[in-house]
């Protein structure tokens, strides 16, 4: 391997090491989800709205991170020419 190709090789792996960073952040902001829903549970007006606007806040920040993680995945598979298998 050539040094073009072990370069090539490593920002080809970043990319889906971003992409797994991403996925987790997904999953941290569905945590967050959750303890906002067990939050709600206690019923105060002043908590409430503003529960409302975390959990509105916290869903943008999920479809932002599966923007990123679309767009490494694409960029993977343009970089490399690897396409997923079809089933």
């Amino acid at each position: 391997m050539n040094e073009e190709e072990k370069v090539l090789y490593e920002l080809s792996t970043m990319l889906m090491t971003n992409e797994k960073r991403e996925a987790e952040a997904v999953e941290g902001y569905n945590e967050q989800l959750k303890l906002i829903a067990r939050a709600r549970e206690f019923e105060s007006e002043e908590l409430a709205a503003f529960l409302d606007k975390l959990e509105a806040a916290t869903k943008e920040k999920i479809s932002d991170e599966l923007n990123h993680v679309e767009s490494l995945y694409r960029e993977y598979v343009e970089m490399t020419g690897i396409l997923p298998a079809k089933d």
